[in-house]
């Protein structure tokens, strides 16, 4: 049998161990992508490894299958990884002011900490603290693209251990693909992932948007990283994720927006001032003057940029820009009708 089905064999056991309602033969052909066939001798192979299966009480006439298996405990391993995700999404509610459903998933974190097996405490511990130091946030909500199957995955070991990685990376602003040999640091998250990581004949740090990455592989060469790189730090720089030099910002809010404004966790090193006229006032340093350009947009009139002076411009010429080509669509239609 090749490794790859007894890997998919004790997955079939996880998962048959963890559903209450069964799985039906055309379930696992499924989710294995496999054919039905292929799907009894599977299902038959988790039953001589790990014990007999029962037939879950449900509606209809097809069998659901689950196990109970003290067998399934003992391999299903808590990885680092899995860990580290946990972790992410405890951040991402964190900042969305959803602290209650934060901590659960903290304490839940804790219990499978308790109960995971086979894995040398600092040899895990080690993991999951360069997993969790390798990635961060972005300030930005919003949709997220599609990647290539197993990138993340990729990434994140290459990251725990040194490895350089060698993609094919698709630049917009050059309509070209090249290959890329890269040095990864870590993974920042928005509305898009970026690999931030270094060439490793160049000194700057720079980034790559995940989903214009493919043919991702590891390369035998390890890498130390510079020691004096923060992630956290980095992500701190800028509004969004593209880098350039920070500078100060003052965003003034009318009174009638200032409460909801107050909610919103514009950068993690913001000051805000209420003024006596029911205004707030937002006082943070960072780069990424187009991104705050795009987040003011939802805030039309109700907010005012005091500074940086070019700020206030380049959203006024953003603003110009686009009145002047929907009315020119306006007019448009109205001369097709």
């Amino acid at each position: 049998m090749r490794y790859e089905r007894v890997i998919d064999i004790v997955r079939l056991a996880i998962r048959l161990q963890a559903t209450a309602e069964g799985m039906t033969l055309d379930d696992i052909a499924e989710h294995f992508s496999v054919s039905r066939r292929t799907a009894e001798r599977m299902r038959d192979a988790v039953e001589q490894v790990f014990g007999p299966l029962q037939v879950a009480e449900t509606p209809g006439k097809r069998h659901h299958w689950k196990l109970d298996s003290y067998s399934v405990r003992a391999v299903a391993r808590v990885t680092a990884e899995e860990l580290a995700e946990l972790e992410a999404a405890a951040n991402a509610l964190e900042r969305a002011g959803l602290t209650e459903r934060a901590a659960a998933l903290r304490t839940l974190s804790e219990k499978l900490r308790a109960v995971r097996k086979t894995v040398p405490g600092s040899e895990f511990e080690s993991d999951l603290q360069t997993l969790m130091q390798a990635e961060g946030l972005a300030m930005r909500p919003g949709p997220r693209p599609r990647l290539e199957p197993g990138l993340l995955s990729l990434l994140r070991d290459a990251i725990r251990t040194r490895r350089e990685v060698e993609f094919d990376y698709f630049s917009q602003s050059q309509g070209r693909r090249s290959r890329h040999r890269v040095q990864p640091y870590g993974v920042l998250y928005g509305n898009r992932p970026y690999l931030v990581g270094q060439m490793p004949w160049a000194d700057d740090t720079r980034i790559w948007r995940l989903s214009n990455i493919s043919n991702a592989c590891w390369l035998n060469t390890t890498f130390e990283p510079d020691p004096s790189f923060d992630l956290q730090k980095y992500a701190e720089r800028s509004f969004g994720a593209y880098q350039e030099p920070p500078f100060d910002v003052v965003w003034q809010f009318d009174a009638e927006v200032a409460e909801d404004a107050a909610t919103f966790l514009f950068h993690p090193n913001q000051s805000l001032f209420e003024n006596d006229d029911g205004s707030l006032t937002v006082k943070f340093r960072a780069g990424g003057l187009e991104e705050m350009c795009w987040h003011l947009f939802t805030w039309g009139q109700s907010v005012t940029v005091q500074e940086p002076e070019r700020l206030n411009q380049r959203l006024a010429e953003l603003c110009a820009s686009l009145a002047l080509h929907h009315g020119n669509n306006d007019r448009r239609c109205d001369q097709e009708i």
